[in-house]
């Protein structure tokens, strides 16, 4: 196997992760997907608006998070509303993102096997 393709080929597999995660999340789900607000769980309609289910008993990270989820909606509307917001977030979330995560997850695996082979060497004094 060519030196630079492993790192290539385990960064592809762990990318591939989440994906199968997501996948079997969502065949597993007991409810089907519904925006429908639901008085008993979340559904999609507390993402859209606030989770009437949160309380900072139950969730403290939800209200620690929401204004970094505000500022970052907010940002992803600055080009419009409608058509502009979803492919922004379609570009951020789904393409500039997992871009740089794997970039970066490669240039880490590839660092990581010269450093090892460079311990290999000998050292010559």
């Amino acid at each position: 196997m060519l030196p630079a393709f492993r790192p290539l080929l385990l960064t592809f597999l762990l990318a591939l992760l989440p994906l199968l995660l997501g996948v079997a999340v969502n065949y597993t789900a007991p409810h089907p997907p519904t925006a429908a607000r639901v008085a008993t769980r979340c559904t999609r309609y507390c993402h859209d608006h606030a989770c009437p289910h949160a309380t900072p008993a139950n969730s403290p990270a939800y209200y620690r998070l929401r204004p970094l989820y505000e500022l970052t909606i907010r940002a992803l509307a600055a080009g419009g509303g409608g058509a502009a917001y979803v492919l922004a977030n379609l570009l951020v979330f789904l393409v500039v993102i997992p871009l740089l995560l794997l970039r970066l997850t490669y240039a880490v695996l590839r660092d990581a096997r010269a450093i090892c082979r460079l311990q290999t060497l000998p050292v010559h004094e």
